[in-house]
């Protein structure tokens, strides 16, 4: 899409917002030292700028093919993990009416599974229109 380092980090600092709103709502308590392990930021930083799911998508928006088509072409018998997570996680946003709480979540799921403009991505960077959680 074009976006600088400082975009490109606002998203990654959003998208670990959710991670954390996300786990304290669902999995109460948790302890927030997790995010700072190999499985938490280092794990969102690697995903965000070397991982299948970003060089698929990445493809996504240069040639507009669908996610399954690339999957096959571009992996070898690998499979994405990011669209089956981001359509686990909406499923469970919008059981709960919660949706409004997690725009990047919900931002990402429409770009995948329901034709939304990936430049509405920056949309996602606006604080949550309720504070429920």
């Amino acid at each position: 899409l074009g976006y600088q380092d400082n975009t490109k980090a606002a998203l990654i600092r959003i998208g670990l917002m959710e991670m954390r709103r996300f786990v304290s709502y669902f999995f109460p308590p948790s302890v927030d030292q997790t995010y700072f392990e190999s499985c938490g930021v280092a794990d969102l930083v690697t995903t965000c700028y070397a991982g299948r799911n970003r060089k698929v998508a990445e493809a996504f928006i240069k040639t507009g093919k669908s996610f399954e088509i690339l999957e096959k072409e571009m992996l070898d018998g690998q499979k994405l993990q990011g669209t089956l997570t981001s359509q686990q996680v909406y499923s469970v946003l919008s059981a709960k009416k919660v949706t409004d709480d997690f725009p990047l979540f919900t931002t990402t799921y429409k770009i995948v599974y329901e034709g939304l403009s990936p430049k509405s991505l920056v949309n996602a960077m606006k604080p949550p229109k309720t504070a429920k959680l």
